[in-house]
């Protein structure tokens, strides 16, 4: 996982209209129609239908739980506040202590406790510092994440201040350095945020469960 530039096996689905993001439309429009034949009846159905389908995403999206990546080292006070918030399920917290243990025991039970960490989430977030976009181990959570069909997103946390540091200078996008055989960049299917710097973590708090549902809706893995 040094690699400067990993090669994915998995290339990006073509984009497509999911069935489910019509359904709810198209029935209103149908329903409208009989109620009010003519234009006027489908376009008022189908702009109730639209309504329902944007309180069933709402509904959808309330504590999906999600894997965090990110540079213990530096990040990991910053990534405790985003546990903090309370819209979404994300892994659970390792202390410092634990995670020497982890690392002491060697390459194979980073991986394994990264893997069953992984396992049952539905969407990988990856949390960027300063330095995240060089460390090992993210690269090899943001490949797995890919490979396994999970929802990927990034966003930028260098302006979430740490107790121990303050802030921190903004680190580079982790999914430039991802490549397909046909040449194109992870980067150009998973979205990267970069929060408003004076109110990052009201920023973060207000959009992350939007930005997941986002991330899982259309994603090309």
């Amino acid at each position: 996982m040094n690699n400067s530039s990993i090669v994915l096996k998995k290339l990006p689905q073509e984009e497509f209209i999911s069935a489910s993001t019509l359904t709810a439309p198209l029935a209103g429009a149908f329903i409208g129609n009989l109620f009010a034949p003519g234009i006027g009846g489908m376009l008022v159905g189908g702009l109730l239908g639209s309504l329902f389908n944007t309180e069933e995403s709402k509904k959808n999206m309330a504590k999906i739980p999600v894997f965090y990546s990110f540079h213990f080292q530096n990040d990991v006070m910053r990534v405790q506040q985003i546990r903090n918030i309370g819209s979404i399920e994300g892994n659970s917290a390792v202390n410092p202590n634990e995670w020497e243990r982890i690392k002491q025991k060697g390459s194979a039970a980073i991986q394994y406790w990264i893997d069953q960490n992984m396992k049952y989430k539905r969407c990988v977030i990856v949390l960027i510092g300063t330095d995240t976009a060089n460390r090992p181990w993210v690269k090899y959570e943001i490949e797995r994440a890919w490979n396994q069909g999970k929802a990927l997103l990034g966003i930028h946390i260098n302006n979430i201040r740490c107790a121990r540091n303050g802030t921190c200078r903004k680190g580079a996008n982790p999914f430039e350095q991802f490549t397909f055989s046909d040449g194109r960049k992870l980067s150009s299917f998973v979205p990267c945020y970069e929060p408003e710097p004076t109110f990052a973590y009201r920023d973060i708090a207000q959009n992350i469960s939007g930005w997941i549902n986002h991330a899982i809706q259309s994603k090309r893995n």
